[in-house]
């Protein structure tokens, strides 16, 4: 239980650090902007590929992305809804994908696609369409399999691991 929670702040503050070196260094404000909303559809997509809203997932989504990029709950909130927007019109993953590869190192896209299983998980359950899409994404990103795999345990491991305030029954 302990080793999870610990493994799951090392995650999230790799992932942190990363985007406040990225929004340290030089980077055109847009360019910055457009991976976070690039992120933000891969996140409002692993919420809502299994087309069942559970209300779980959407805190899981928000919390994603206030620890990712370090932002208020307000700012998240806004970025998801931009993201809704923007995945409402996709016809291909391409766009966002390419963005996410120019910019994260293959380290760093592994942990998004643990964020991603994190958050497909945060209903308890991985349905078949959720588990599609982070695998289908993965490969997008070039990340390995055994990573892809590493990083689903990992998040299968959190989701079991008991969270402050809730009970979950098994």
């Amino acid at each position: 239980e302990v080793a999870a929670i610990l493994q799951d702040s090392l995650m999230l503050k790799a992932f942190t650090n990363f985007f406040r070196q990225f929004d340290s260094t030089p980077h055109p404000r847009a360019e910055v902007d457009q991976l976070r909303l690039g992120i933000a559809c891969l996140v409002q997509e692993a919420r809502r590929v299994d087309l069942d809203h559970d209300a779980r997932e959407h805190p899981a989504a928000v919390d994603a992305l206030i620890r990712m990029f370090g932002i208020e709950s307000s700012e998240a909130q806004t970025l998801l809804d931009e993201a809704h927007e923007k995945t409402q019109q996709l016809t291909s993953y391409y766009p966002i994908v390419s963005v996410v590869k120019r910019d994260l190192s293959p380290e760093e896209r592994v942990l998004l696609i643990e964020v991603l299983w994190r958050v497909a998980y945060a209903d308890g359950v991985l349905h078949g369409h959720e588990d599609h899409f982070v695998r289908k994404i993965a490969h997008l990103l070039y990340v390995a399999n055994t990573q892809v795999m590493l990083a689903r345990s990992r998040a299968r491991g959190a989701a079991k691991a008991p969270s402050s305030g809730s009970s979950s029954a098994s």
